[in-house]
């Protein structure tokens, strides 16, 4: 029985690279139309901007309302379910402090961060 499960489970692995692979390469092949889009779901709300750079994977929410002051806590929950919902970051880790949110793939595969500091002049 232990043998079948390691074998289902190597192969649901193996599917799941697969399709890893196959959406890397179509945010690739379509960045320029994609990155537009989410240019578009930021607009001009810099509040959204703030939280997205700010999440780096160590930070809880109550963290990164104290770094973008004076913002308050339940606008940078909003933000962070926006970002969320839109695929851009997702809880990494739910701790006593709080909860830890982590930039997804997509944004490393579509560069995010530096089209949106080149496009609103931020450091």
């Amino acid at each position: 029985m232990t043998e079948h499960l390691e074998r289902d489970v190597r192969e649901i692995r193996y599917k799941v690279d697969g399709i890893d692979k196959s959406v890397d390469l179509l945010l690739r092949a379509n960045r320029k139309e994609i990155v537009s889009d989410l240019m578009d779901f930021f607009g001009k709300s810099k509040d959204r901007i703030n939280v997205f750079l700010a999440v780096d994977g160590e930070l809880t929410v109550n963290q990164i309302t104290r770094r973008l002051r004076p913002m308050q806590q339940p606008n940078v929950s909003k933000r962070t379910g926006e970002l969320v919902e839109e695929g851009l970051i997702y809880v990494k880790k739910s701790t006593k402090q709080g909860i830890i949110y982590d930039k997804t793939e997509k944004v490393k595969i579509l560069n995010l961060e530096k089209e949106l500091r080149k496009k609103f002049k931020l450091k």
